[in-house]
């Protein structure tokens, strides 16, 4: 223990004026006698009234000076050491992203990162201050820097996980515009640590604290519908994340009805599909159930939308039998191909794919180009290919390592455009959000690649048609993952849209959908009837997620943050507890004395 104020010990001489007075006073008692000269304590109460005698024991003056004593110690201010994950001014970034609801540690992870950010508010010292960012999918600020601990308990009691992904990069950047301009600050991460990638470089200590301790979880990472040759088929696919392998069972729901339960096995690290056919010809949604228990119990379970019908693409295309067979089985689609270089017709499509040359104005609308011959850009042979964004929701499940490309167009994408593919040469795929329509650009011809005869390749042309066919086709609903806007068309004859969560609860339209399960999207018309209903599956599908075993480090600009490392001895206040017990003292003296009155 250590004092920070020692010369506050002088106040203990007050101790002396109390002694004197007690010394220094009178006790005398009124007694009715008879006479004064029966009694032999006169001469006794003669020696009381002497100015000096001896101190006798009396409750009140212990507890004077017991008071004294606890006001002089928190004039003191004495404190403990202990290990502290910061000093000073501190940005806490919590974790609020999906793994961090596994229950490996009670209640959950996330409770245990709360109760860590709470006791690092506590410790705070005089004059630091404190910021928090809640990290996850939309990374926000709970607090701005304050020194205010109220404001700051409040702010971690309110908070909440999220069912999707947390960005940490942006969390990072937002970290580091809030610390910017304020002097010295360290970092504290409070994280199962499931960060891809380096994060982005912070300006001042970084802490990294580990929360979780099993690693073990079976997650359904994809459900999807489509139409087959013999009827209506879906897809499964079931992640083991454990060491070891795992036997288990899926019960299937067919639109709120049990439909089938079906036995996986699982290797250690692996996955296991499931193809279900003889679905029900009218089914609308499916539901699958792993029945298992396991820490996160959040991708356990998973829906899919059947995809509604008559979505019109035109193919503008010289012979092209990979594009054209891939985009016939896609389910709701209604493809018309055509040669090129005559005019396009008329009537408007949801979507129009160019495969080749373009020779003719193309109308505003969603666009998929496919090996722009004649750009001015030329032609380049290093294909090889350098950057890959694995992550975006559109290479979901397309493995590109064994794709290789003879040769491409160089072509240079607009300002706003999504890179999914670069080479060494230039960018082999990318996308763009236009006023006019959606942009894909493939910019090579298929037949100078082997992407036909890859897996890949109908992955990647469903992936891409669904994203360039508007909202209520080939299953774009099923796409939605946590956080993102609900694709909202409104019918033209509804005069409003209601929006109904997974809870059951109306949501506003504007609303992300943050939650995961189905949402169903309502279409009134002026006098409040049913015109239309739409549903929308929001589902996890996010291996990085759902592998919540908890990691020993991250990575922080080029610095590795080890777990646990870099901690610092800290101090811990002990004069409000000193001073609360003097209150509690004087209160003591207080009732003594009234009681001695009466």
């Amino acid at each position: 223990m250590g004092f920070l104020n020692v010369p506050a010990f002088i106040f203990a001489l007050l101790a002396l004026p109390i002694l004197l007075l007690y010394m220094l006073r009178l006790r005398r008692r009124e007694v009715w006698v008879s006479s004064t000269f029966l009694w032999q304590r006169l001469l006794r109460d003669r020696e009381a009234n002497t100015p000096w005698q001896r101190l006798r024991r009396n409750l009140l003056l212990f507890l004077q000076l017991l008071a004294l004593a606890l006001l002089v110690l928190a004039l003191a201010r004495p404190f403990v050491t202990r290990p502290v994950l910061s000093e000073g001014s501190v940005v806490i970034l919590l974790d609020g992203s999906a793994s961090m609801q596994a229950a490996d540690v009670p209640p959950n992870r996330f409770e245990a990162a709360r109760r860590m950010a709470l006791d690092l508010v506590e410790g705070l010292g005089p004059g630091d201050a404190a910021t928090v960012v809640l990290v996850g999918p939309q990374p926000r600020v709970l607090v701005a820097p304050t020194e205010d601990r109220a404001a700051l308990r409040r702010a971690l009691e309110a908070a909440q996980p999220a069912d999707g992904p947390a960005d940490w990069e942006a969390a990072c950047a937002l970290a580091s515009a809030l610390a910017a301009g304020d002097g010295e600050r360290s970092f504290v991460f409070l994280s199962d640590g499931a960060v891809s990638g380096n994060l982005p470089p912070l300006p001042g200590k970084v802490r990294f604290v580990r929360v979780g301790e099993r690693g073990d979880n079976l997650a359904v990472l994809a459900l999807a519908m489509r139409e087959g040759p013999t009827g209506l088929q879906a897809l499964l696919r079931v992640g083991n994340f454990g060491q070891g392998p795992v036997e288990t069972r899926v019960a299937l729901r067919a639109d709120g009805a049990p439909l089938d339960v079906r036995s996986l096995s699982l290797p250690p690290r692996g996955t296991a599909t499931l193809v279900l056919d003889d679905l029900p010809y009218d089914l609308q949604l499916l539901e699958a159930q792993l029945e298992t228990e396991d820490p996160l119990s959040l991708d356990d379970a998973a829906w899919a939308v059947r995809a509604g019908g008559g979505r019109r693409v035109l193919l503008v295309t010289p012979g092209n039998l990979f594009l054209e067979r891939a985009l016939a089985i896609l389910p709701g689609v209604e493809l018309t191909r055509l040669p090129p270089g005559g005019p396009l017709p008329q009537e408007p499509y949801d979507l129009l794919v160019v495969d080749g040359p373009i020779t003719t104005t193309l109308p505003a609308g969603n666009l998929w180009i496919v090996g722009p011959y004649g750009g001015t850009g030329g032609v380049f042979t290093d294909t090889q290919t350098v950057r890959l964004a694995a992550d975006d929701p559109l290479l979901r499940y397309v493995d590109w390592d064994e794709v290789h490309v003879l040769r491409a167009w160089r072509v240079e994408p607009p300002p706003e455009a999504r890179v999914l593919v670069e080479a060494a040469g230039g960018p082999l795929l990318f996308v763009a959000e236009r006023p006019e329509g959606r942009l894909a650009v493939l910019a090579f011809d298929l037949h100078d690649s082997d992407l036909p005869l890859r897996l890949a390749f109908p992955i990647l042309v469903a992936n891409l048609t669904g994203w360039l066919l508007p909202a209520g086709g080939l299953a774009e609903s099923a796409a939605l993952h946590p956080g993102a806007p609900l694709p909202i068309r409104p019918a033209p004859e509804a005069a409003r849209v209601e929006v109904i969560g997974p809870d059951g609860e109306l949501r506003s339209p504007s609303d992300p959908a943050d939650r995961l399960g189905v949402y169903q999207l309502r279409h009134l018309d002026a006098d409040g009837r049913l015109l239309r209903s739409d549903l929308f599956a929001v589902n996890l599908f996010d291996a990085a997620e759902s592998d919540i075993g908890p990691r020993e480090q991250v990575v922080v600009g080029s610095v590795e943050v080890r777990a646990g490392a870099g901690t610092s001895e800290g101090r811990r206040e002990l004069w409000i507890w000193l001073a609360a017990a003097t209150l509690g003292v004087m209160g003591a003296e207080w009732w003594v004395e009234r009681r001695g009155r009466r």
